[in-house]
């Protein structure tokens, strides 16, 4: 089987100007986008001007490839997320098929915790700025996730999907960021956020 190409996009903008113009790699818009969430120091205000012109490429491009900025957004979420994705399949990780239900659970929240904390330009751009978090696709893929888990440690299906979303609330960006302004360590956030998983999923706490 020959490798498959990467996904690029096309910019029919000023078509005579870009007439024989090399297709733009999907991944290189992703990229400028990534570094330039990371490097603002206000990314709930970076525009699609500005990725367009961190890209080289037009606006146009972005909106036909994306739709909108929030499709953008997710589209890097999901590019950041991929590595983790293929956690959840693999046997031996923390939060791969043969842990237990309830321990994957817990492990899951921590993870998501630690791609928050190490991702504070995008989620300020999406959670904070963005529109339609609950509909956005690696909110309601990771929702799925813990619910399933949820109803397979023994919490009922309809339970178990409120519970999915109360957990993940606790996750919020703007949340965190608010607790560590009011003195909270990432340490005591973490602990906070374990603790009540485990007590939801009727498990002993840390002390």
């Amino acid at each position: 089987m020959s490798p498959q190409k990467p996904t690029t996009v096309t910019d029919f903008q000023s078509e005579k100007v870009r007439r024989g113009r090399p297709a733009v790699p999907r991944d290189r818009i992703l990229g400028a986008a990534d570094e330039l969430l990371a490097a603002s120091a206000t990314p709930g205000a970076v525009t699609m001007d500005d990725i367009a012109a961190a890209a080289g490429v037009g606006k146009g491009t972005l909106f036909r490839a994306f739709g909108s900025r929030d499709g953008l957004l997710d589209a890097l979420f999901a590019a950041r997320l991929e590595p983790w994705r293929e956690e959840l399949h693999r046997a031996g990780s923390p939060v791969g098929p043969d842990v237990p239900a309830a321990d994957r659970v817990v492990s899951i929240l921590e993870q998501l915790l630690n791609f928050k904390l190490e991702n504070p330009g995008l989620l300020a751009a999406r959670e904070m700025n963005g529109t339609s978090l609950l509909a956005a696709p690696h909110y309601v893929w990771v929702h799925g996730v813990l619910g399933d888990l949820l109803e397979q440690a023994g919490i009922r299906a309809q339970t178990a999907q409120y519970t999915a979303h109360l957990l993940l609330g606790g996750l919020n960006v703007e949340l965190i960021a608010t607790l560590k302004a009011s003195g909270c360590s990432e340490t005591d956030i973490r602990h906070a956020i374990v603790s009540t998983a485990r007590r939801v999923l009727g498990m002993p706490t840390h002390t």
